[in-house]
């Protein structure tokens, strides 16, 4: 399918595609004139060229990744820019960078998977909380230094993990014990649970180790497409 792409350098013609005071651009696909997809330009103000340019695409836009990048590239490389950079989830090599020629830069994480029910005891200390916000999280279990955001979608529960001060591995042993418990008791009906993890973060990768969270081929790519 053939895509026109538009290039939309006003906010008040973006709209609600518009990121933030970063983005210099907002791309839109059109096979037809409904928006199929759409990618943000950032321009991070980096003194390094290579650094300063990454293209934000929203989730539908998987179809039409190539074309909306291929503009994004042009418009960075205009712009002075060396090198354009994205980050995608995928199982495997991403199909728009093996067509663009785009290198992998970094993995951001992974996400680790393990049955239901768990079958462990509560983790000392946690407790179960609303979420901030009103986002898709059903619920919150946290700790002073560390929470998950626990999302349901149909038979997996998604822990989505931040913390604001280091954490030890036993403790966060115990609080990702408390998400199970939790989910044990209340949520019967799931058949697993998925916890993303940066690579760099052994203290939770040993913490799902304990926990018997094995690693999946899901995860988060950043690319880097050279512009010269």
């Amino acid at each position: 399918m053939t895509h026109f792409v538009e290039c939309l350098t006003d906010p008040s013609l973006a709209g609600e595609l518009w990121s933030d005071d970063r983005t210099v651009a907002v791309f839109t696909a059109r096979p037809q004139r409904a928006v199929q997809g759409s990618l943000a330009l950032l321009d991070l103000g980096a003194p390094d060229a290579a650094l300063r340019y990454v293209a934000v695409p929203d989730r539908s836009a998987e179809e039409c990744l190539v074309p909306l990048l291929r503009a994004a590239a042009d418009a960075a490389r205009t712009a002075g820019g060396t090198a354009l950079r994205w980050t995608v989830e995928e199982t495997g090599p991403g199909k728009a960078a093996l067509e663009l020629g785009a290198r992998e830069s970094a993995e951001v994480y992974r996400w680790w998977r393990r049955d239901l029910p768990a079958g462990v005891p509560g983790g000392d200390g946690a407790e179960r909380q609303l979420p901030d916000g009103g986002g898709p999280a059903a619920f919150r279990v946290a700790t002073e230094e560390a929470w998950y955001d626990v999302e349901l979608a149909g038979d997996r529960a998604l822990l989505v993990h931040d913390r604001e001060v280091d954490s030890t591995a036993d403790k966060l042993t115990a609080l990702t014990a408390a998400a199970l418990h939790i989910l044990d008791t209340d949520h019967p009906g799931l058949t697993a649970a998925e916890v993303n993890a940066a690579p760099e973060d052994a203290e939770l990768r040993t913490a799902l180790e304990r926990l018997r969270f094995t690693p999946t081929p899901s995860r988060a790519v950043e690319y880097t497409l050279p512009l010269v």
